[in-house]
């Protein structure tokens, strides 16, 4: 099955959608376009998920992909037919590649933390107890039944 993917370059990345071209060229077996942000790739599944095993091996941190909804080429997107202007969803492209560099530092970051998963069990009747005391409004002292005084 063919399908398009985009690889997005993180904007603190040393490397340019240039170099990220002449890798897949001497990969092949996939389509390519270069884009502003990173590149166009087109081809069939297995094929593109070795092609993109070899770009994140460049820079793995900083080099995103993403499924893309429309072929290279397509007429519905393409400035030229469309008449100029950015293509729809360019603008949401450039936010979310400046958001990548924050991404990027953190899967940098040595100090990832660390979560202890909880362990679920059964509730004991007397925790039980317990949460429904802290929870129950305290009465008032001379109160009985709903606050009706003998």
């Amino acid at each position: 099955m063919i399908k398009t993917y985009l690889a997005m370059l993180s904007t603190d990345s040393n490397l340019t959608p240039s170099m990220l071209a002449e890798k897949v060229a001497t990969i092949g077996g996939v389509e390519y376009k270069e884009t502003c942000y990173g590149l166009l790739l087109e081809g069939e599944e297995e094929t593109l998920e070795k092609v993109m095993d070899e770009l994140r091996r460049m820079d793995p941190n900083r080099i995103f992909f993403k499924v893309r909804g429309y072929k290279i080429g397509d007429a519905r997107i393409c400035r030229a037919k469309r008449g100029g202007g950015p293509r729809p969803g360019y603008h949401v492209l450039g936010v979310e590649r400046e958001a990548l560099k924050n991404v990027s530092k953190a899967l940098d970051s040595s100090e990832l933390p660390t979560y202890a998963e909880k362990k679920k069990g059964k509730l004991n009747v007397d925790s039980l107890k317990k949460i429904i005391e802290k929870e129950e409004p305290r009465e008032e002292k001379g109160k009985i039944d709903g606050g009706k005084k003998d």
